[in-house]
C-alpha cells in the first residue's frame, strides 16, 4: 500500500480552517456512502427479482415435462387394466400438478401470467372430469373402447393444451426477465457515469479548497490532491499519513475509508456482474434447443412406421438420458464419465439421424473419469462439428473426441474430417469467441457459449482454442483447471425395459 507523507511547516490553526475541512469531511462522506447504499439496495431488490423469474422459468418448464410425460401413462396403466382404478396414482399427479399451478400462479410477475395459470387450473379440472368418467366406466362396466376414446380423444387433447398453456407462461416470463435485465443494465450504465460525475465533483471541491487554504496548509492539501488524482487514475490502494495540522485529521481519515469503500464497491460489482452472466447463461442453457427434439422426434416416428421398434427404443433411451444428464437437477458440475455419457447419447441420436455419414470415435481416459468438470461443455463442440463441418460435406464423416491428463489440466479434442474453414474464416471466429456477433449466427455460437462459460466458472480467458484447415477439418482443444474431487451424483438413465413399459 503506497502511502504520501512527509514533513511540512506547522500551519496556525484558525476557526475558519476547522470549519471548512468539517464541511469537507460531511460531503465526502454523504458522496460516498449515500450513492454506495442507493446503488446496493437497488440492485439488490432488481437481481432478486430477475432470480425469481428464473426460478419461475425452471419451475415451469419441470412442470411442462410432468404433464408431458407422466399424464398418459398414468391414465393408460387403468385403461389397459395394469392397475385398479383406485390403486393407481391419477388423482396424486392431478393434486400434485395442482399444486405446482398455484405456486406458479403465486409467483407470477404478471396479470396476463396469473390468467395464464388460471385458465391452465380450468384445464386441469376438465382433465379431472374425464378421468372421473373413466372411473365411472369401469365401475359400471362399461366397454373398455369408451375409455380407450376418452384417453386418447379427450385427455390427450386437454393435455396437450395445459402442457400449450405452461409453456406460454414460460415465454411470457422469459420476456419479463429480458426486460428486467435491460432494466438492470441501464442501472449499472447510469451509476457508472453517476460516480465518475461524483469524482469529478469532489476534485473540483478538493481544488478549490486548496486554493483557499494554500497559504496555511499547502504541503497537506498537496498530498491530499495528489491522493484525490490517483484514485481518479484508478489506483485504489493510495493512503495518506495524518498531516501536521490536526484539523485535517478527519478530512485524512475520510478519504482512506473513501478509497477503501470504493474499491469494495468496484469489486462487489465486478462480482454482481458474473452472477448476472451466469444467471443469463443458466437461462439459457435451461432452454431446450426446439429444432434437435423435433428432429430427433421425427426421427422416431419414420423408425416406428418402418417398424424398426430396437432403433426406436435405442433412440428413446438415448434421448431420454440426454436430457437427464443435460439437466442434472440443476447442478454446474458433474464428472468427467457423466459429460461422456451425454456426448454418447448425442451422438448415437444423430447416428440414428445421419446414418452412414457420421462415424465417431471417443477416446477418454479411464483415469479422469472422476474428475469434475462444468456440465455441457463436449457435446456443443461436436454438435458444431456435425452441423459446421461433416454436414457441409457430401462425403462420410469421422468426429473423433479425446480427453487425457496433462499435469495439472484436463485436455479434450474435438476433431472432424469435415469442410473446415478458410484462413479468414478462422480469423473472424477467434475473434468472435470473445466479441460474439449476435448478428451474425452463423459465426459460432456454440463455441462462444462454451468459450464464455469456461471464462466465468474457471476464471481463465485460453481454456478453448480452435485450429482448422479447409478441405481437411477443424480441430477444437478445450484446456480445464483440475478442481477440488467431485462425487458423481446419480441422475439416473432409463433401461430399455422401461422405455418398453412406457
Amino acid at each position: 500500500m503506497f502511502a504520501i507523507g512527509g514533513k511540512g511547516k506547522k500551519s496556525v490553526r484558525t476557526k475558519s480552517i476547522r470549519k471548512t475541512l468539517q464541511v469537507t469531511n460531511v460531503v465526502i462522506i454523504l458522496a460516498t456512502l449515500v450513492p454506495f447504499l442507493i446503488n446496493t439496495l437497488y440492485y439488490n431488490l432488481t437481481l432478486n427479482q430477475y432470480e425469481g423469474i428464473i426460478e419461475n422459468v425452471y419451475s415451469a418448464n419441470s412442470l411442462s415435462s410432468v404433464v408431458q410425460e407422466e399424464i398418459y401413462p398414468t391414465i393408460w396403466n387403468v385403461v389397459s387394466g395394469k392397475t385398479e382404478f383406485a390403486d393407481n396414482t391419477q388423482y396424486e399427479l392431478i393434486g400434485r400438478i395442482r399444486g405446482r399451478l398455484d405456486e406458479l400462479e403465486k409467483n407470477a410477475n404478471s396479470g396476463d401470467n396469473s390468467y395464464l395459470i388460471e385458465v391452465a387450473r380450468n384445464t386441469l379440472e376438465t382433465l379431472e372430469s374425464y378421468v372421473d368418467q373413466i372411473g365411472y366406466n369401469i365401475a359400471n362396466n362399461r366397454p373398455v373402447h369408451e375409455n380407450e376414446e376418452i384417453l386418447r380423444e379427450q385427455i390427450s387433447s386437454v393435455s396437450e393444451l395445459l402442457y400449450d398453456l405452461i409453456q406460454q407462461f414460460v415465454a411470457a416470463e422469459i420476456e419479463i426477465a429480458h426486460v428486467q435485465n435491460t432494466k438492470i443494465q441501464r442501472s449499472l450504465d447510469f451509476m457508472t457515469f453517476f460516480q465518475i460525475a461524483l469524482f469529478g465533483s469532489i476534485l473540483a471541491f478538493l481544488f478549490r479548497n486548496y486554493r483557499q487554504l494554500n497559504r496555511s496548509i499547502g504541503h497537506p492539501i498537496f498530498r491530499l490532491k495528489t491522493m484525490a488524482s490517483q484514485i481518479a487514475r484508478g489506483d485504489l490502494s493510495i493512503r495518506v499519513k495524518k498531516p501536521e495540522v490536526s484539523e485535517l485529521d478527519e478530512l485524512t481519515d475520510s478519504l482512506n475509508t473513501m478509497a477503501e469503500k470504493l474499491g469494495e464497491l468496484i469489486e462487489q460489482n465486478i462480482q454482481k456482474q458474473q452472477n448476472l452472466q451466469k444467471a443469463e447463461m443458466k437461462a439459457l442453457q435451461a432452454q431446450i434447443a426446439p429444432h434437435f427434439m423435433y428432429n430427433t422426434l421425427d426421427t422416431i416416428l419414420s423408425l416406428a412406421q418402418d417398424g424398426q421398434n430396437e432403433e426406436v427404443v435405442k433412440t428413446t433411451l438415448a434421448l431420454s438420458n440426454f436430457f437427464r444428464l443435460s439437466l442434472n437437477k440443476g447442478r454446474d458440475w458433474v464428472s468427467v464419465g457423466e459429460e461422456k455419457s451425454h456426448v454418447e447419447s448425442y451422438l448415437a441420436i444423430q447416428k440414428m439421424r445421419y446414418g452412414a455419414i457420421l462415424e465417431y470415435e471417443i477416446d477418454i481416459s479411464e483415469d479422469i473419469l472422476h474428475e469434475s468438470m462444468l456440465k455441457i461443455l463436449l457435446q456443443p463442440l461436436v454438435e458444431n462439428a456435425i452441423y459446421h463441418g461433416i454436414k457441409k460435406t457430401r462425403r462420410g464423416g469421422l468426429i473423433t473426441l479425446r480427453g487425457r491428463k496433462r499435469e495439472d489440466l484436463l485436455v479434450f479434442t474435438v476433431e472432424d474430417n469435415g469442410l473446415g474453414m478458410k484462413p479468414d474464416e478462422l480469423r473472424k471466429l477467434r475473434e468472435n469467441l470473445s466479441h460474439y456477433d449476435v448478428t451474425n449466427p452463423e459465426m459460432g455460437f456454440g463455441l462462444y457459449n462454451v468459450y464464455k462459460r469456461i471464462q466465468l466458472y474457471y476464471e481463465i480467458d485460453d481454456g478453448l482454442t480452435v485450429e482448422s484447415e479447409y478441405q481437411k477439418g477443424s480441430k477444437v482443444t478445450l484446456r480445464l483447471p483440475k478442481i477440488a474431487s467431485y462425487i458423481p451424483v446419480q441422475v439416473g438413465t432409463m433401461t430399455e425395459g422401461e422405455v418398453h413399459d412406457v
